[in-house]
């Protein structure tokens, strides 16, 4: 017998980012710690082009909208202050099991470098729940610590 253990970790997309589209910066930060998409970070200090250092989240402000038909949900950034979206596309190897290929065994590792798109007001981007800290309820605020969203 095989046993896996797989570590469930978030599942996120840029719904409706303007950095998505061209409209705004994305950055690459190279990662402290292991880091899941849908996180936020802030740039900290350059490396080389196109390549910054992670610095913690000093100021973010958003509202859960409502679940989306995927089961996760839809946040509206109110203010991003110094937040970046952390979403790198996952890469996962095509003959693997679907079991292994699910998004949700996906993660930015430390070390690496993620993706990470600039906010602003009105951005829309999805997040599963497992990505919050607090129970998330349409309607409520959300701010940031530690990386991860802060349901009020």
């Amino acid at each position: 017998m095989i046993n896996y253990k797989i570590d469930e970790h978030t599942v996120a997309f840029a719904s409706k980012v303007l950095a998505r589209n061209g409209g705004e910066h994305v950055y690459n930060i190279e990662l402290e710690t292991d880091t899941d998409n849908g996180s936020l970070v802030a740039k900290g200090d350059f490396i080389a082009l196109d390549l910054y250092a992670e610095a913690a989240v000093t100021s973010f402000a958003g509202k859960i909208l409502d679940k989306s038909s995927q089961g996760g949900w839809y946040v509206e950034v109110v203010t991003p202050g110094d937040a970046l979206l952390v979403y790198s596309e996952p890469l996962i190897a095509e003959e693997w099991t679907n079991r292994f290929k699910a998004l949700k065994n996906f993660y930015n590792g430390a070390g690496e470098r993620a993706r990470c798109y600039a906010l602003h007001e009105g951005d829309v981007f999805e997040i599963s729940e497992i990505g919050f800290t607090g129970t998330p309820v349409k309607g409520a605020s959300v701010s940031c610590a530690d990386k991860k969203l802060v349901v009020a």
